[in-house]
C-alpha cells in the first residue's frame, strides 16, 4: 500500500530477491496483516452492556489499525496487507507476478493469525453474538439490502481505495508521501464510515477470510471477493488508463524538461 513509486517499477521488472528477502517480504505481510486483523478486530469487541461500539469507533479501529501496519513495514514490503493491493500493483507494474504468491500467503495467513489471537484473548460470549448467530468481525452486511447492492457497494469502495493507493505510486506524487501512514489510515476510516453500515466495508478478502474460516460464518464470505477483486482490477486499469504518465515523461517533468500543467 505504501512502497514503490512507478518511476521505481524499473528496478521490480525483473526480480533478484535472494530467498533470505523473499522470507522478510512474507513475513512483514503476514505481520501487518495480523496487526490489521487483530487490532481492527479489537475495536469492535462489545465488551460490556449496551450497543456496543458505534461506527464512527469501529471505522477508526481500523483507521488507526491501518496506520499501525504501514508505518511498521510499509518500507519492508510496501504494506499491501490486502489482496486488491497487491492485484492493484501486479496491474500497476509496482509488483512483479513472481512475488504475488508471498505477498497473498503472508496476507491469508496473517489474517488467520491476528483473529486466532483476539479469539484466544477474548471470552467467547464476546465473539459470538447471540442476537444475530454472526461471530465478531465475520461479514454481516445490511439485511435491507439484495446481494447485488451489497457487491455493489464493496466494489465502489474497493475502487475508491485502489485509487488512492495507486496515486501514492505514482512518480509525480513522489514529494507528497510524508505522513503517508496516517494518509491512507484515515482514507480507510473515511470510506469505513460511509460503507459500514451497508456491507461492514471490509474492501479486503483477506481481512474478510480469517475470521470466516475460524467461525464458519461462510454466508456472504463470496461477497467480500466478487466486489473487491473486479473493485481493483477497475481502478488500477483506471487510474493506469487515464491518469499514468510514461514513466519517461515523468522524469523529464521532475528533471526541469516539461513543464507540468495545472492538472497534472
Amino acid at each position: 500500500m505504501y512502497g514503490d513509486t512507478i518511476a521505481d517499477q524499473k528496478l521490480l521488472k525483473y526480480d533478484h530477491l535472494s530467498m533470505m528477502d523473499r522470507l522478510v517480504l512474507f513475513l512483514a505481510e503476514y505481520l501487518g496483516t495480523a496487526i490489521l486483523v487483530f487490532l481492527g478486530c479489537a475495536g469492535c469487541v462489545k465488551y460490556r452492556e449496551g450497543s456496543g461500539p458505534g461506527s464512527l469507533e469501529v471505522a477508526f479501529a481500523f483507521g488507526f489499525a491501518i496506520i499501525i501496519a504501514v508505518q511498521t513495514v510499509g518500507h519492508i514490503s510496501g504494506a499491501h496487507i490486502n489482496p486488491v493491493i497487491t492485484l492493484a500493483a501486479l496491474i500497476m507494474g509496482v509488483t512483479p507476478l513472481i512475488q504475488v504468491p508471498l505477498y497473498l500467503g503472508g496476507q491469508f495467513l496473517g489474517s488467520l493469525t491476528g483473529y486466532g489471537l483476539l479469539k484466544t484473548l477474548v471470552p467467547q460470549e464476546y465473539i459470538k453474538r447471540s442476537q444475530d448467530n454472526v461471530s465478531l468481525c465475520s461479514p454481516e452486511p445490511n439485511p435491507k439490502l439484495q446481494d447485488a447492492q451489497i457487491v455493489f457497494m464493496e466494489f465502489l469502495l474497493t475502487f475508491f481505495l485502489v485509487l488512492i493507493v495507486c496515486s501514492a505510486w505514482d512518480n509525480r506524487n513522489s514529494t507528497k508521501l510524508d505522513s503517508l501512514a496516517i494518509k491512507l489510515g484515515l482514507a480507510v476510516a473515511g470510506l469505513a464510515l460511509v460503507g459500514g453500515g451497508f456491507t461492514g466495508a471490509h474492501l479486503n478478502p483477506a481481512r474478510t477470510f480469517g475470521p470466516v474460516l475460524i467461525n464458519g460464518d461462510w454466508g456472504y464470505h463470496w461477497v467480500y471477493w466478487v466486489g473487491p477483486l473486479p473493485g481493483s482490477i477497475a481502478g488500477s486499469l483506471f487510474y493506469r488508463i487515464i491518469f499514468q504518465k510514461p514513466l519517461k515523461e515523468t522524469e523529464e517533468k521532475s528533471d526541469g524538461k516539461i513543464t507540468p500543467s495545472t492538472n497534472a
